[in-house]
């Protein structure tokens, strides 16, 4: 028996479009113009309303102590959580609790490629580098690059593209895109 929830016309048409055939789906590219009218801290892409409400919801019972203090509390399933999912978007399949046992017991299952650890690995490293910067991180291409090459540390073929800007086209496999 599938648990369903409900939700609201929008919701069920934006449902209807992705579950879609792939070669039923229309490619769509960015919207240049939207991005480019964005101004960090002087213009937002959500009403006040919004950015309120999830700045209430958002908080950590934790939120007068240091930063990272909570992310440092829930970091372990976190990291679980967190790496499993991202390396699902990639394509890895690790089951959730293989993944819990790389992490925790740096034990890896029999018949897996060792791309896929490696994978699930870098993305506990840029966790951890996310979570110890917390307190001093700012947002600018030097730490994108480093995410970068934290995230495809010994998974690309040319080890100078980790931490560099793509000169190559991407493709999203099983997408239009």
């Amino acid at each position: 028996m599938e648990i369903t929830i409900p939700l609201s016309s929008i919701a069920l048409s934006i449902q209807a479009k992705v579950r879609q055939p792939i070669q039923a789906r229309i490619p769509i590219g960015y919207n240049r113009e939207f991005l480019n009218k964005y101004r960090p801290n002087e213009t937002f892409y959500l009403s006040q309303i919004t950015r309120d409400h999830l700045l209430k919801v958002g908080k950590s019972p934790d939120s007068e102590r240091p930063a990272g203090t909570y992310a440092r509390h829930i970091l372990n399933r976190f990291m679980i959580d967190l790496s499993w999912n991202s390396s699902r978007l990639e394509g890895n399949t690790y089951s959730l609790l293989e993944t819990e046992r790389l992490l925790e017991l740096r034990e890896s299952p029999t018949g897996k490629n060792s791309a896929e650890a490696q994978m699930i690995l870098n993305n506990k490293a840029a966790i951890e580098f996310i979570v110890e910067s917390a307190g001093q991180m700012k947002f600018n291409s030097f730490i994108v690059l480093n995410l970068h090459a934290l995230l495809l540390d010994n998974l690309l073929r040319d080890q100078r593209a980790c931490g560099s800007l793509r000169s190559i086209p991407v493709g999203i496999a099983k997408s239009v895109y």
